[in-house]
């Protein structure tokens, strides 16, 4: 198991540090352990975790539809985790036939080149 500090984990998820104590206070990311000094130590799976979350909040998940899932796959409520993973996955799908519905119009937009003035 790989331990991490908040600055490596931030450094290998590819973020800020301020991003990690962001995902910390919404719940979206736990440390497994403390050390004596009161730092947060985190695993592989925090990793994961915070790699996942980026990804999903690039593509426009919002940070409290994912801190309600990261809630619900921390608890012990297998239910609550799979019907919030299926109201993402529902918006997962719409986005793509949103960007499906645009694409197509971009690709048929006419493209015309200026043209040059001719002066009398």
């Amino acid at each position: 198991m790989s331990a991490y500090t908040v600055s490596r984990l931030a450094h290998d998820a590819g973020v800020s540090v301020h991003v990690v104590r962001d995902y910390l206070l919404r719940g979206l990311v736990r440390p497994v352990a403390c050390t004596t000094g009161g730092y947060g130590v985190f695993d592989d799976a925090a990793l994961q975790r915070l790699c996942f979350v980026r990804a999903a909040f690039e593509a426009g998940i919002g940070l409290d539809a994912l801190a309600r899932l990261c809630r619900a796959l921390d608890s012990a409520v297998g239910d609550q985790a799979a019907a919030q993973l299926a109201t993402l996955r529902q918006f997962v799908e719409h986005r793509r036939e949103a960007l499906a519905e645009l694409d197509t119009r971009l690709a048929a937009m006419p493209i015309e080149r200026p043209r040059a003035e001719t002066l009398p």
